[in-house]
């Protein structure tokens, strides 16, 4: 949790600072963090303890705080006509991971 609550931050970051190169690295290593914490939600019927599954809500909570904070930034940005390769490239991984 600890893992992709920093990456979750690092992200925050990375938005504010309109830095597309780091939000994709760290939707890379989010993918995989996400994933277990969604497990985790999906099976707390296990009994976790109210912390755990407070603060497994909370990194969630996060996560779309993040993908809605993303979408704000992508809308307000003015995007050129015509972007090179490489920025197209990376545009169109974040929107697939945002927006999806």
């Amino acid at each position: 949790m600890e893992l992709h609550q920093n990456l979750l931050y690092a992200e925050q970051q990375a938005i504010s600072a309109k830095d597309l190169n780091i939000i994709e690295d760290l939707l890379k290593r989010k993918d995989e963090s996400l994933q277990v914490l969604i497990t985790a939600k999906q099976s707390s019927e296990e009994g976790y303890p109210p912390e755990i599954e407070s603060r497994i809500s909370n990194i969630l909570d996060l996560q779309k705080k993040n993908s809605l904070n993303f979408r704000k930034l992508h809308i307000q940005e003015n995007q050129p006509e015509v972007e090179s390769p490489e920025a197209n490239l990376i545009s169109k991984r974040i929107r697939k991971a945002y927006f999806n």
